[in-house]
């Protein structure tokens, strides 16, 4: 073993010194700012921030009926119940409040786009916009198709969103005769539709009550002025005259597709029925009303579960209702008709209000705002 030699131990201690004294400002300078490790993200912390970046403006739309449009509701039934015109609703999502939005909602049945600038005060909101709809695009509607309703939103901010949904429009034919309301829980009765399908004002009426003039020997048709048994000639002058023509009965009430709470049927004008010589209960019901009415008598349509058929008041202010069985027109006499009709009408009184028993006054529907369709002339 060496000697100690302090002379070396001492030279150590000043080496070992130097070494830490360059180690600390080796350190001091490159590393001044010390490193801190992050805490790891919680999963919480992710879905939060990822919920925020999100939030963009959004809207979306839908109309009644599972996205169905009626055009026989919206041209007949809107007048007494206009929720069945204003059938649009547009959503706004994650809008910022003290925002203005304008709000546009396009379609090819539009006279023009709805647009409306509003501020809200709810970031998710809803509006049920009041759509100037194009009647007459409604009313050439003859076959079922798609229409796509687009809906723009645009802040004040800048900020835009756009969406935009595809609606099933039915074919103005096709009249829906009752909706479920889903708050009451029970069926709506709309049969009054088919009223406006009564048109007192269709040109081809005149041709009609002139060749009924011809063929009866009735020198005019003069309403309820001479009485019930007059009453009674013009109703039948009117019956004959449309059997002579020897319209077809023709069971077609079957609707392109059967949409849940929503029951239509199948009817056609009265151009259409004199076209095709062939009419169901409703087209002929529908058809001689038309008549009756244009002669100043107040016709009624009577409906019983799977039928229609027609009645006549011998007197202006009500009286007593005269029946007809509007499917004998062709093969039976206005007596048998009247009689068969008299029946049905005994069977449905007691029933009357009740799920599929109604009738539908055309002098009260006209009262209360359903006009006829206007007729416009095919191909």
């Amino acid at each position: 073993m060496q000697n100690f030699s302090f002379k070396r131990f001492l030279g150590l201690v000043l080496l070992i010194a130097l070494g830490a004294g360059i180690g600390l400002s080796v350190q001091f300078f490159f590393f001044r700012n010390p490193i801190v490790q992050e805490a790891p993200t919680s999963s919480y912390d992710k879905l939060f921030s990822s919920k925020v970046e999100s939030l963009a403006l959004a809207c979306d739309g839908e109309s009644s009926f599972s996205n169905n449009l009626y055009p026989s509701l919206m041209l007949s039934f809107g007048g007494v119940a206009p929720e069945f015109v204003t059938c649009i609703t547009v959503h706004l999502r994650n809008a910022e409040l003290g925002q203005k939005y304008q709000i546009k909602v396009s379609s090819h049945l539009f006279q023009t786009s709805f647009v409306k600038t509003i501020e809200i005060d709810n970031p998710d909101f809803s509006l049920t916009p009041d759509i100037p709809w194009n009647y007459a695009a409604l009313r050439s509607v003859t076959q079922l198709r798609p229409e796509t309703i687009v809906i723009s939103v645009i802040a004040s901010s800048g900020k835009r969103a756009q969406a935009s949904f595809v609606a099933t429009v039915h074919p103005i034919n096709e009249v829906v005769t009752r909706v479920f309301d889903s708050e009451t829980g029970q069926w709506q009765d709309t049969s009054i539709c088919f009223a406006a399908y009564v048109n007192e004002s269709h040109p081809l009426i005149n041709s009609l009550i002139q060749e009924a003039t011809l063929k009866s020997g009735i020198a005019r048709f003069s309403g309820y002025e001479f009485g019930p048994k007059s009453v009674r000639e013009q109703i039948q002058a009117v019956w004959d005259t449309l059997a002579a023509r020897g319209l077809n009965y023709i069971d077609l009430a079957t609707t392109s597709v059967q949409v849940s709470k929503v029951s239509s049927q199948y009817v056609r004008f009265i151009d259409q029925s004199l076209k095709d010589q062939g009419a169901n209960c409703v087209d002929a019901s529908v058809l001689l009303a038309s008549i009756f009415r244009r002669i100043g008598l107040r016709p009624v349509l009577i409906f019983i579960p799977g039928h229609c058929f027609v009645g006549v008041y011998d007197e202006d202010k009500g009286g007593q209702l005269i029946p007809l069985e509007t499917t004998l027109l062709s093969s039976t006499s206005f007596a048998n008709a009247e009689s068969a009709g008299e029946k049905e009408m005994s069977l449905a009184l007691d029933t009357m209000g009740q799920p599929g028993y109604s009738s539908v006054d055309i002098s009260l529907a006209r009262d209360s705002g359903v006009l006829p369709i206007e007729y416009t002339p095919t191909p």
